[in-house]
């Protein structure tokens, strides 16, 4: 098929744009709750809190659209597996907002709160908090395990260099492998999902500088 270069940017981009918006709203939230137990803290800094929740919901319409943009691409191939990694990224992209809205809890229990914090208080905070921890795991699990047939369809089509979806497949098995391993209680999802997380960024700077090739696609399935 023939993809045109804008097609491929805009995805090139998409893939980009979600490092830079969950790693700053993360950034930002997470300096709100250094201190879960001051939840005055959180009220104190609404606009700050606030503002990385919204980069955090900025993610979740990014890999949407990377679903959206790829649906055409994966069709040539099979209309099967288009439809499943769209639903893929779309769930993705629902449990992480689940994750934001018990982010937004705690910025409501502050305000309730009134600086007076109780041990009541404080253990819903973190049971809020971690509510947005598993929603992440669980965010990874699904795109991980769904990305991983996308990569080797991508592989068989030959729209890019061999190598880079196959170091996407493995990369992505790892990520869904790390967060198994997060909600069993073993911090090892950081290591697990640096291959997968290189791999979209190298993928996203390839189809910006190059895009894809043009090939001449199989029947589709």
């Amino acid at each position: 098929m023939n993809t045109t270069r804008l097609h491929s940017r805009s995805l090139g981009i998409l893939f980009l744009l979600p490092f830079f918006a969950y790693g700053i709203g993360t950034a930002l939230v997470t300096s709100v709750l250094t201190e879960p137990e001051h939840l005055a803290v959180v009220a104190g800094q609404r606009t700050l809190f606030v503002g990385g929740a919204l980069l955090l919901l900025l993610n979740s319409i990014t890999v949407v659209g990377i679903g959206v943009l790829f649906f055409p691409i994966l069709r040539e191939r099979s209309l099967s597996i288009a439809v499943a990694y769209v639903c893929t990224r779309v769930m993705e992209a629902l449990i992480l907002i689940v994750g934001v809205v018990f982010l937004l809890c705690i910025l409501q229990l502050g305000e309730s709160a009134q600086g007076q914090t109780t041990p009541e208080l404080v253990t819903l905070s973190k049971l809020l908090s971690k509510g947005n921890f598993w929603a992440y795991q669980l965010a990874m699990i699904i795109l991980g395990a769904g990305s991983v047939v996308f990569c080797l369809s991508l592989y068989r089509s030959r729209l890019l260099p061999s190598l880079l979806p196959l170091v996407g497949a493995v990369g992505y098995g790892m990520l869904a492998l790390g967060s198994v391993l997060e909600l069993f209680g073993l911090p090892w999802g950081i290591f697990f999902s640096g291959p997968g997380g290189l791999f979209e960024l190298f993928l996203g700077g390839w189809l910006i500088a190059k895009g894809f090739r043009t090939v001449t696609p199989s029947v589709a399935t």
